[in-house]
């Protein structure tokens, strides 16, 4: 059956045969997608959809990809640069690839059969890129069996815009290692690592950039470029399409009035050189154009194409959550859908993911009748519609559930999207080592390290880490004692007093360390135990509400959201009350973890408190939790200064008489008028934001509660406990899905600065914080603003204001009814407006460290790219602190950074008053890295718990080689520059050796390097196995073993170890061998 009335489907028939243009009436919900998709599969004419910007271009293409199914591969994405060609940050490189993937197809399709739907925005067409010849230039095939030259393939790599690196972590990027090359295309969904044999391409496979190892075997390569050049733009979108495709015009008034905002753009940037018209780039467009226009010129001109609006559940509003009045509409709904169906209708439903489908087939299912004219379909639908025609009925997940969702983008953070899982930077590397870092020596104090270098010792060159100590003292340490190292962190920005080699000092400190890490253990056990003593309260296992629950969860969880998960659970299933911080970078998806926990605990009959620092994140988690749990008779409030005194008082009745199940607020839940009747879970969100006597208000009045807390910066105090194992810590690293790093600018406030920032905002359809924290100047800021960017709507919201006025200025901002919003440090905690991408913040050097980093987390968690101006007084100097604030906020930008400023934090204003000062002097004279490291073997020495082995054996062999330049290759045992040319590579895979503490671990890594750098050559095969004699003679209590010429001389607690009161000999001649007898001996040593 058709889905086009006749009348309709003759008049499309004519069009696309003759040319020229069809209007139509644009049809409501998502049937504008629909139309497209029924157009392609009747005709199969290939067409470009342009809508009149970002947002509207990915509201369709998710339509029109759901009504696509299986078969969306056939529909292309061209998106516009966020940015002017040449001006500002370059695009990211999925968003280069998928208009690289998009040309490739178009000139395809001009070739090949007629296939295909691109959808694209009106600014993408006005846009430059590059021209069909040079395209056809750069793109190539890389093959197994293929002769490449490998430094021509580098060179051409180089040129067509790839950034080469130490290691591939990002498309666009390649890494050569030897005989191995590593790149990973705009194009591509994952990253390629090709293994050449001389220059023969021997293999081709791909691999996981987060742990750098291989997956799976592939046949080939396309190689497209990985960035357009300002400098090459000489061509335009249209020159890739074919002359007989269609073009059609999402709202054509809508269209030409975003492109005029555009062209002023691009006029104030003097962008011309790289964009055309509105103009001319529908001038451009050949073949038949379809328009959907608002305005009839001549009345019944325009066609109806046959789409009338769906009117779903009606949405409930209101503070208080209604279960019933919104299953009682459900119900309706229902009926209505069954009824349309015994009229020979079919009604197809789309579900956002598989687990809300399965959801409603098992909670409904039994209620749809006749059962074969519904279809349940995976599909993120806007909106639904009927097709009177066709006898079709779409219904989206919100029209029958009564609820909206924010739609998700391409680029967006959870966007179900083939290949990797971007990882956020390695907590791990706040640790690595840079010449000038103070670091720590377990043996010799605190030093400066200098650097690696090559030195000679005992007649033979060797690689070492040299440090400085008091009184420019040298002392170089092997490369295979690197783990002995850490990086000093201290207590406050003082630096450091160097230890004097030899000296007491250290030794003096060490042990007062010690002494009070004895102590501070034993005290953290007992103040735990004391929780631990008493049974808490054991939630039992997940109910099938639980796994729908989770399952209508519309992304896709990270790896350590689903971590952080299980760790929760498996603490609330246990006796012992939970106290455990959720450490996850703004956007991380934290609050789905307190969700999900808050959810269980409400279906085992408890109540929970979710505690937050203002009334407006309040009001967010009220509407998102609401949103969530609006199928499920789950009874919510909100408790703030927003509700007037008589319903404050009301709610907390409830609350106390156990008739609200889950309670959002602020300060006020700490007031004694809130008892609760059955109190099981607190959530404290926005940690920061709180003092210790805040916190412990709860676990004083109540000891066996569990306490879930949620942070993107912890406050020292806080990140203390948890890494010295007081408070149990789950770390959210990785970012969702597509994100992308804040790019964060430093600048003096400037008119043509703060106007070029807000006006490349409005031009992508989005919004802007700008931050201004006075009060009483904020108004004549707005008037100053106003007349600076006279196209921009500003509204202004701070602290002072009244409630209602307060809360009815941000709903409208979440609306999108103005561009600007104009504000205090109201928005610093857990505001989630995903269309806000740019913030300003006025005097920034006023802030602190952890709220410039929450009030640059504002932004960013949409699929565009995200800015944060840091505007700064044009005269004057900035304080010592302000000053390395400021350097620590622009060089942390990178994702998952919210945990490495807090130990810059520690450094900068120390860790305040965990349990008494003396501590603070501890930490300060032995480095917080090492004091951590002392407290937790002693902790779990105190608990019982086996301590892990200590791989502590020096080895003096006079049969090897440690020179990095060792004539003898035979005896060479090191890591070659020519195999790890990366001097922080390097070094990291040394210690990675040398901390490794069983023959596994040493498997393992052998593996990973083999892999990611190819065959292990013979000097650091030694390597390895100098790590296992070292192993071996650790557990026999062995502290060194040297060899002179062929005499083994064993030490173990100061004794010569003897066999028959003879030193041993060895009879092997070759090194390797030599190492391999020397593990025989020591496994003859008795334990």
């Amino acid at each position: 059956m058709s889905t086009f009335a006749p009348k309709v489907e003759q008049a499309l028939a004519e069009f696309l045969r003759t040319g020229g243009t069809f209007c139509a009436l644009p049809p409501p919900g998502s049937a504008p997608a629909h139309f497209a998709w029924s157009l392609w599969q009747q005709f199969r004419v290939p067409f470009v959809w342009v809508a009149d910007g970002p947002r509207s271009l990915d509201r369709f293409h998710r339509d029109l990809a759901s009504f696509a199914g299986e078969r969306a591969g056939e529909i292309t994405y061209y998106p516009a640069w966020e940015a002017l060609p040449g001006h500002g940050a370059p695009p990211h490189a999925d968003l280069i690839g998928d208009r690289f993937e998009t040309l490739q197809r178009l000139l395809a399709l001009g070739s090949g059969p007629a296939t295909g739907i691109v959808v694209t925005c009106i600014q993408a067409l006005m846009q430059r890129t590059v021209t069909p010849a040079q395209l056809r230039g750069q793109a190539s095939e890389l093959r197994a069996g293929h002769e490449v030259d490998l430094d021509e393939l580098i060179a051409s790599l180089e040129q067509a815009g790839f950034v080469i690196q130490v290691e591939v972590h990002q498309k666009g990027e390649a890494a050569r290692r030897g005989g191995i090359l590593d790149l990973w295309p705009a194009t591509a969904d994952w990253p390629v690592r090709l293994e050449f044999f001389g220059s023969t391409i021997e293999s081709l496979r791909t691999f996981d950039p987060a742990t750098q190892s291989s997956q799976q075997p592939i046949d080939s390569v396309q190689l497209a470029p990985a960035e357009e050049k300002p400098d090459d733009l000489q061509g335009a979108f249209a020159d890739f399409v074919p002359a007989h495709a269609g073009w059609g015009w999402l709202e054509r008034e809508s269209i030409e009035h975003h492109a005029a905002l555009y062209e002023e753009v691009i006029r104030e940037a003097q962008a011309e050189a790289c964009t055309q018209t509105c103009a001319q780039a529908m001038a451009a467009a050949r073949g038949p154009q379809l328009a959907l226009v608002v305005t009839e010129e001549t009345p019944g001109a325009a066609h109806r194409l046959g789409y009338d609006p769906f009117e779903g559940t009606p949405e409930v509003r209101g503070s208080a959550l209604q279960p019933d009045l919104l299953e009682e509409q459900r119900r309706k709904t229902m009926t209505d859908l069954c009824q349309k169906a015994r009229d020979g209708w079919r009604i197809a439903l789309y579900f956002g993911t598989a687990g809300a489908r399965d959801r409603f087939a098992e909670s409904y299912g039994n209620q749809l009748a006749p059962r074969d004219r519904f279809d349940l379909r995976e599909g993120a639908l806007s909106e639904g519609f009927c097709c009177p025609a066709a006898q079709l009925l779409v219904v989206s997940e919100e029209d029958f559930y009564g609820r909206r969702k924010e739609a998700r983008g391409r680029y967006d953070l959870h966007a179900s999207r083939p290949g990797p899982r971007r990882r956020g930077e390695r907590i791990a590397e706040w640790t690595d080592l840079q010449p000038g870092d103070f670091v720590v020596h377990v043996d010799h104090g605190i030093g400066k390290y200098l650097g690696l270098h090559e030195i000679e010792f005992g007649g033979q060159r060797q690689e070492v880490l040299s440090l400085e100590y008091a009184d420019k003292a040298r002392l170089h340490i092997p490369v295979t004692q690197a783990h002995l190292l850490t990086r000093y962190t201290g207590m406050g920005g003082g630096r450091p007093q160097l230890h004097a080699l030899g000296g007491k000092r250290w030794d003096r400190e060490k042990d007062a360390a010690q002494q009070a890490v004895q102590d501070l253990a034993a005290q953290l056990l007992q103040t735990q135990a004391s929780r631990d003593a008493l049974p808490g309260h054991a939630f039992t296992a997940d109910a099938p509400w639980q796994h729908e629950f989770e399952a209508s969860f519309p992304y896709q969880e990270t790896p350590d959201q689903e971590r952080a998960i299980l760790d929760v659970k498996r603490d609330l299933e246990s006796t012992r009350p939970m106290d455990r911080l959720v450490c996850g970078d703004v956007g991380y998806g934290k609050t789905e973890v307190a969700m999900r926990a808050a959810f269980k605990c409400i279906m085992d009959g408890k109540q929970v408190a979710l505690l937050v620092p203002t009334t407006i994140l309040a009001q967010q988690h009220f509407d998102s939790f609401t949103a969530r749990m609006a199928a499920y008779p789950v009874r919510i409030e909100m408790l703030t200064r927003f509700q007037t005194r008589r319903e404050q008082t009301t709610i907390v009745e409830r609350v106390n008489a156990g008739e609200v199940d889950l309670v959002i607020g602020t300060h006020r839940l700490l007031q004694g008028d809130l008892t609760f009747k059955d109190l099981g879970l607190l959530v404290v969100d926005e940690e920061q934001r709180f003092g210790v006597a805040h916190k412990e208000h709860f676990k004083g009045t109540r000891s066996m509660i569990d306490v879930l807390t949620l942070t993107a910066t912890p406050i020292p105090r806080t990140l203390y406990m948890s890494l010295t194992g007081a408070k149990d810590l789950s770390t959210i690293e990785t970012p969702p899905m597509e994100r992308l790093p804040v790019e964060t600018i430093v600048s003096p406030t400037s008119d043509e600065v703060i106007r070029e920032a807000i006006l490349r905002e409005l031009n992508r359809e989005g919004q802007v914080y700008f931050l201004h924290n006075r009060v009483q100047t904020i108004y004549r800021e707005q008037e100053k603003l106003q007349k600076l960017i006279p196209e921009a709507r500003i509204e202004v919201a701070h602290g002072q204001m009244e409630e209602d006025q307060l809360a009815f200025v941000m709903r409208s901002f979440v609306r999108g009814a103005f561009d600007v919003l104009l504000c205090t440090t109201i928005i610093e905690s857990g505001l989630d407006i995903p269309n806000v991408n740019t913030i300003l913040i006025d005097r920034a050097d006023r802030f602190g460290l952890a709220e410039l980093y929450q009030l640059r987390g504002r932004v960013g968690r949409y699929k565009h790219k995200a800015y944060a101006y840091l505007l700064l007084p044009r005269h004057g100097q900035l304080l010592d602190e302000a000053r390395k604030r400021i350097g620590a906020i622009r060089r942390y930008s990178q994702l998952g950074a919210g945990f490495r400023l807090a130990l810059r934090d520690l450094e900068i204003r120390g860790a305040g008053n965990l349990l008494g000062k003396q501590q603070s002097g501890h930490i300060a004279a032995v480095g917080f890295d090492l004091y951590c490291q002392l407290l937790k073997r002693t902790v779990a020495g105190l608990k019982g718990e086996p301590l892990p082995p200590v791989i502590d054996c020096d080895l003096r062999l006079d049969f090897i080689d440690l020179s990095p330049a060792a004539t003898n290759d035979a005896a060479a045992a090191v890591i070659p520059a020519a195999y790890v040319e990366d001097e922080n590579l390097r070094l990291r895979t040394y210690r990675d050796i040398a901390s490794a503490t069983s023959h596994d671990d040493l498997k393992q890594i052998e593996r990973d390097l083999s892999d990611r750098f190819g065959r292990l050559p013979a000097p650091l095969r030694r390597i390895f196995a100098l790590a296992r004699l070292r192993i071996a003679a650790s557990l026999k209590g062995i502290r060194k073993i040297e060899v002179e010429e062929d005499k083994v001389m064993m030490t173990r607690q100061g004794d010569f170890i003897t066999f028959n009161n003879k030193f041993p000999r060895l009879k092997s001649k070759k090194p390797s061998e030599r190492i391999d007898e020397l593990v025989k001996l020591v496994n003859q040593v008795r334990g």
